[in-house]
Protein backbone atom coordinates (compact mmCIF):
# COMPACT_ATOMS: atom_id res chain seq x y z
CA UNK A 1 0.00 0.00 0.00
CA UNK A 2 0.90 3.63 -0.86
CA UNK A 3 -1.74 5.29 0.33
CA UNK A 4 -2.88 4.62 4.13
CA UNK A 5 -2.99 4.90 7.46
CA UNK A 6 -2.36 3.26 10.95
CA UNK A 7 -4.32 2.76 13.72
CA UNK A 8 -3.13 2.55 16.87
CA UNK A 9 -5.07 0.37 19.58
CA UNK A 10 -6.09 -2.35 21.44
CA UNK A 11 -6.66 -0.16 24.27
CA UNK A 12 -9.29 -1.91 24.42
CA UNK A 13 -9.90 -4.39 21.74
CA UNK A 14 -13.71 -4.03 21.57
CA UNK A 15 -13.11 -0.14 21.34
CA UNK A 16 -10.76 -0.70 18.50
CA UNK A 17 -13.59 -2.88 16.64
CA UNK A 18 -16.10 -0.60 16.67
CA UNK A 19 -13.61 2.21 15.26
CA UNK A 20 -13.29 0.10 12.44
CA UNK A 21 -16.94 -0.95 12.30
CA UNK A 22 -17.80 2.86 12.03
CA UNK A 23 -15.59 3.78 9.58
CA UNK A 24 -16.44 1.06 7.27
CA UNK A 25 -20.14 1.79 7.74
CA UNK A 26 -19.69 5.30 7.28
CA UNK A 27 -17.24 4.79 3.69
CA UNK A 28 -19.19 5.61 0.64
CA UNK A 29 -18.78 2.39 -1.44
CA UNK A 30 -19.97 0.74 -4.23
CA UNK A 31 -17.51 -2.22 -4.55
CA UNK A 32 -14.53 -3.51 -2.22
CA UNK A 33 -11.90 -1.48 -3.69
CA UNK A 34 -13.93 1.69 -2.42
CA UNK A 35 -12.66 0.61 1.47
CA UNK A 36 -9.90 3.03 2.48
CA UNK A 37 -6.41 2.02 2.65
CA UNK A 38 -5.02 0.97 6.42
CA UNK A 39 -3.27 -0.97 8.85
CA UNK A 40 -4.94 -2.08 12.41
CA UNK A 41 -2.35 -2.35 15.43
CA UNK A 42 -4.30 -4.22 18.07
CA UNK A 43 -1.60 -4.45 20.74
CA UNK A 44 -4.03 -5.58 22.97
CA UNK A 45 -1.45 -6.20 25.57
CA UNK A 46 -0.17 -2.65 25.79
CA UNK A 47 -0.12 -1.97 29.99
CA UNK A 48 -3.50 -0.04 31.76
CA UNK A 49 -2.97 3.97 30.90
CA UNK A 50 -4.91 4.60 34.04
CA UNK A 51 -2.64 2.47 36.48
CA UNK A 52 -0.16 4.45 35.02
CA UNK A 53 -0.94 7.84 35.09
CA UNK A 54 -1.87 7.08 38.64
CA UNK A 55 1.07 5.67 39.94
CA UNK A 56 4.54 5.61 37.68
CA UNK A 57 5.67 2.64 39.54
CA UNK A 58 3.66 0.73 37.44
CA UNK A 59 4.23 -0.55 33.60
CA UNK A 60 4.93 2.78 31.40
CA UNK A 61 2.44 2.12 28.53
CA UNK A 62 4.33 4.79 26.38
CA UNK A 63 6.96 2.39 25.78
CA UNK A 64 5.08 -0.04 24.00
CA UNK A 65 3.10 2.64 21.92
CA UNK A 66 6.99 4.44 21.20
CA UNK A 67 8.11 0.97 20.18
CA UNK A 68 4.61 0.36 17.69
CA UNK A 69 5.02 4.31 16.22
CA UNK A 70 8.38 3.83 15.11
CA UNK A 71 7.48 0.35 13.88
CA UNK A 72 4.63 1.60 11.85
CA UNK A 73 6.58 4.57 10.64
CA UNK A 74 8.71 2.67 8.60
CA UNK A 75 5.78 1.33 6.51
CA UNK A 76 5.24 5.34 6.06
CA UNK A 77 1.59 5.93 6.42
CA UNK A 78 -0.04 9.23 5.92
CA UNK A 79 -0.92 9.92 9.76
CA UNK A 80 -1.56 7.82 12.67
CA UNK A 81 -5.32 7.53 14.99
CA UNK A 82 -4.39 6.84 18.47
CA UNK A 83 -7.67 5.01 19.50
CA UNK A 84 -7.43 5.66 23.50
CA UNK A 85 -8.23 9.29 25.26
CA UNK A 86 -6.12 7.86 28.20
CA UNK A 87 -3.01 7.35 26.19
CA UNK A 88 -3.38 11.21 25.05
CA UNK A 89 -1.47 11.88 28.38
CA UNK A 90 2.17 12.02 27.09
CA UNK A 91 0.99 13.14 23.25
CA UNK A 92 3.58 14.97 23.01
CA UNK A 93 6.02 12.36 23.68
CA UNK A 94 4.34 10.13 21.12
CA UNK A 95 4.40 12.70 18.84
CA UNK A 96 7.90 13.32 19.28
CA UNK A 97 8.95 9.43 17.89
CA UNK A 98 7.97 10.52 14.73
CA UNK A 99 7.27 13.00 11.89
CA UNK A 100 4.22 11.62 10.89
CA UNK A 101 1.27 13.13 12.29
CA UNK A 102 -0.88 11.50 14.83
CA UNK A 103 -4.34 12.80 15.25
CA UNK A 104 -5.29 14.59 18.34
CA UNK A 105 -8.49 12.68 19.49
CA UNK A 106 -9.10 15.15 22.25
CA UNK A 107 -8.61 18.54 20.76
CA UNK A 108 -10.72 17.11 17.84
CA UNK A 109 -13.42 16.18 19.81
CA UNK A 110 -13.78 19.46 21.95
CA UNK A 111 -13.92 20.91 18.38
CA UNK A 112 -16.71 18.63 17.83
CA UNK A 113 -18.96 20.28 20.58
CA UNK A 114 -20.20 23.19 18.24
CA UNK A 115 -21.37 20.77 15.73
CA UNK A 116 -23.62 18.74 17.89
CA UNK A 117 -24.51 21.51 20.42
CA UNK A 118 -24.41 25.22 19.24
CA UNK A 119 -25.50 26.74 22.41
CA UNK A 120 -23.61 24.91 24.48
CA UNK A 121 -21.98 26.40 28.01
CA UNK A 122 -21.50 23.68 30.77
CA UNK A 123 -19.53 20.69 29.13
CA UNK A 124 -19.45 17.76 31.38
CA UNK A 125 -16.51 15.07 31.20
CA UNK A 126 -16.79 11.08 31.59
CA UNK A 127 -14.11 9.28 31.19
CA UNK A 128 -11.63 7.10 33.13
CA UNK A 129 -9.82 8.13 36.62
CA UNK A 130 -6.66 8.70 35.09
CA UNK A 131 -8.18 10.86 32.12
CA UNK A 132 -10.13 13.18 34.87
CA UNK A 133 -7.48 13.32 37.55
CA UNK A 134 -4.63 14.09 35.02
CA UNK A 135 -6.97 16.80 33.31
CA UNK A 136 -6.47 15.61 29.97
CA UNK A 137 -9.07 17.57 28.38
CA UNK A 138 -9.20 20.72 30.60
CA UNK A 139 -7.31 22.57 28.62
CA UNK A 140 -8.74 22.11 25.37
CA UNK A 141 -12.43 22.61 27.34
CA UNK A 142 -11.44 25.82 28.35
CA UNK A 143 -9.67 27.28 25.53
CA UNK A 144 -12.57 26.74 23.89
CA UNK A 145 -14.53 28.83 25.84
CA UNK A 146 -17.10 26.28 27.70
CA UNK A 147 -17.11 25.86 31.32
CA UNK A 148 -16.06 22.28 32.42
CA UNK A 149 -18.17 19.94 34.54
CA UNK A 150 -15.84 16.83 35.60
CA UNK A 151 -17.78 14.11 37.25
CA UNK A 152 -18.69 13.31 41.08
CA UNK A 153 -16.93 10.69 42.49
CA UNK A 154 -19.92 8.92 42.62
CA UNK A 155 -20.12 8.85 38.84
CA UNK A 156 -16.49 8.42 38.60
CA UNK A 157 -16.87 5.07 40.33
CA UNK A 158 -19.76 4.42 38.37
CA UNK A 159 -18.18 5.19 35.02
CA UNK A 160 -15.31 2.85 36.24
CA UNK A 161 -17.61 0.07 36.85
CA UNK A 162 -18.79 0.10 33.30
CA UNK A 163 -15.68 0.74 31.43
CA UNK A 164 -13.63 -2.07 33.36
CA UNK A 165 -16.23 -4.32 34.90
CA UNK A 166 -18.86 -4.77 31.72
CA UNK A 167 -16.65 -3.88 28.81
CA UNK A 168 -13.15 -4.82 28.95
CA UNK A 169 -13.87 -7.77 31.51
CA UNK A 170 -17.28 -9.32 30.77
CA UNK A 171 -17.26 -8.48 27.17
CA UNK A 172 -20.28 -6.28 26.73
CA UNK A 173 -21.89 -3.05 27.76
CA UNK A 174 -24.69 -2.11 30.27
CA UNK A 175 -26.93 0.25 28.62
CA UNK A 176 -28.69 0.97 31.49
CA UNK A 177 -25.84 1.90 33.24
CA UNK A 178 -24.58 4.10 30.30
CA UNK A 179 -27.42 5.98 29.73
CA UNK A 180 -27.61 6.75 33.89
CA UNK A 181 -24.68 8.16 33.47
CA UNK A 182 -25.36 10.90 31.11
CA UNK A 183 -28.66 11.67 33.02
CA UNK A 184 -26.67 12.25 36.09
CA UNK A 185 -24.70 14.31 33.97
CA UNK A 186 -27.23 16.54 32.28
CA UNK A 187 -29.99 16.84 34.78
CA UNK A 188 -28.11 16.27 38.33
CA UNK A 189 -24.48 18.18 37.38
CA UNK A 190 -26.10 20.67 34.49
CA UNK A 191 -24.09 19.56 31.67
CA UNK A 192 -25.12 20.89 28.47
CA UNK A 193 -23.53 18.30 26.45
CA UNK A 194 -21.68 15.23 27.41
CA UNK A 195 -18.35 14.52 26.85
CA UNK A 196 -17.63 10.62 26.08
CA UNK A 197 -13.92 11.04 26.37
CA UNK A 198 -13.09 7.21 26.78
CA UNK A 199 -13.63 4.61 23.58
CA UNK A 200 -15.16 2.31 25.97
CA UNK A 201 -18.03 4.39 26.40
CA UNK A 202 -18.57 5.07 22.85
CA UNK A 203 -18.41 1.76 22.14
CA UNK A 204 -21.68 1.96 24.87
CA UNK A 205 -22.75 4.49 22.79
CA UNK A 206 -22.20 1.89 19.66
CA UNK A 207 -24.50 -0.49 21.51
CA UNK A 208 -26.90 1.73 23.24
CA UNK A 209 -27.58 4.54 21.66
CA UNK A 210 -27.85 7.78 23.99
CA UNK A 211 -30.86 9.97 21.91
CA UNK A 212 -32.15 12.04 24.51
CA UNK A 213 -29.34 14.29 25.75
CA UNK A 214 -26.67 15.65 23.45
CA UNK A 215 -22.89 13.68 23.87
CA UNK A 216 -19.96 14.44 21.60
CA UNK A 217 -18.43 11.20 21.01
CA UNK A 218 -14.72 11.24 21.14
CA UNK A 219 -14.45 8.38 18.54
CA UNK A 220 -17.25 8.89 16.62
CA UNK A 221 -15.20 12.34 16.33
CA UNK A 222 -12.18 10.23 15.16
CA UNK A 223 -13.81 8.19 12.65
CA UNK A 224 -15.06 11.51 10.77
CA UNK A 225 -11.40 13.13 10.49
CA UNK A 226 -9.99 10.00 9.65
CA UNK A 227 -12.38 9.48 7.09
CA UNK A 228 -12.12 12.85 5.74
CA UNK A 229 -8.47 12.59 5.82
CA UNK A 230 -8.31 8.99 4.60
CA UNK A 231 -10.57 10.11 1.51
CA UNK A 232 -8.36 13.41 0.56
CA UNK A 233 -5.26 10.95 0.63
CA UNK A 234 -6.86 8.94 -1.88
CA UNK A 235 -8.32 12.45 -4.23
CA UNK A 236 -11.55 11.75 -3.00
CA UNK A 237 -14.28 13.75 -1.57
Amino acid sequence: MKKFFTVLGGMGTLATESYVRLLDQRTPIHCDQDYLDYIVVNHASVPDRTAWILDHQKPDYNLDLIEDIKQQSLLKPAFFVLICNTAHYAFDKLQAATDIPILNMLDETVKEIGNVKPDAKKVGLLATKGTVEAGLYDQYITAAGYEEIKPTSEVLDMTEDLIYHDIKEAGHSNGQKFHELIRKMVEEEGADAVILGCTELSYAQEMNPEKEFAVVDSQSTIVDRSLELGMKLEGRK
